[in-house]
């Protein structure tokens, strides 16, 4: 099923970057598990703008993003990492972040459809990527043992998230973890987001 794609251009600190992004409401028209992967949010931006200030995090790493919606910080960081592998439990967003990696001709991007609830089938990374995927308080517990998973086999996590109230016992959970946190405005559709980072780490 279609979901007419357009290519969308995001500068980072100076830096373009295109993705292939579904054209309004196309993505009703699908099966999909909901629809918000199919637009690009304010972390995801945050998240392009935060790792391009701070280009270590993921230089010559082996960099996953899990959740990734239509992958804008996976494709961003490509050019940086020596590896990348783009996921998400859509296929739909995946057919799209194929189409992606391909117009930006990434030889180290694959994107796979993968389900967070089977840990086990995830090959490690060096730094996970994860952008707005607390917004659903149902899942919060689920997502904790996710990002404890990943920490304890010494897996550096970027998290990007909108400042929700309803997060904050989420968040504070998380900063003993914390090795680094900072807050970065975005613009996007005239509207300026609040946008936390948050470097997590083994203890």
């Amino acid at each position: 099923m279609s979901l007419a794609p357009t290519l969308h251009r995001f500068i980072i600190r100076q830096q373009a970057v295109e993705i292939f992004v579904p054209a309004a409401d196309a993505w009703k028209t699908a099966s999909v598990h909901s629809p918000y992967w199919a637009k690009v949010w304010p972390s995801a931006i945050g998240l392009c703008y935060f790792i391009a200030d701070n280009t270590t995090y993921v230089q010559n790493k082996k960099v996953l993003e899990l959740a990734a919606g239509l992958g804008l910080p996976g494709i961003f960081c490509a050019s940086k990492a020596a590896q990348v592998c783009i996921s998400d439990i859509e296929p739909e967003s995946m057919k799209l972040a194929r189409q992606s990696a391909s117009h930006h001709q990434l030889k180290n991007v694959t994107c796979l459809v993968l389900d967070w609830n089977l840990l086990e089938e995830i090959e490690i990374p060096d730094v996970l990527l994860l952008s707005d995927i607390n917004y659903e308080p149902g899942q919060f517990d689920k997502l904790a043992s996710v990002i404890r998973y990943f920490l304890s086999r010494h897996c550096t996590i970027l998290l990007s998230t909108p400042q929700r109230l309803m997060a904050k016992e989420f968040i504070t959970m998380l900063l003993p973890c914390c090795k680094k946190q900072t807050t970065i405005v975005v613009d996007l559709e005239e509207q300026q987001t609040d946008i936390s980072i948050l470097v997590l780490a083994e203890k």
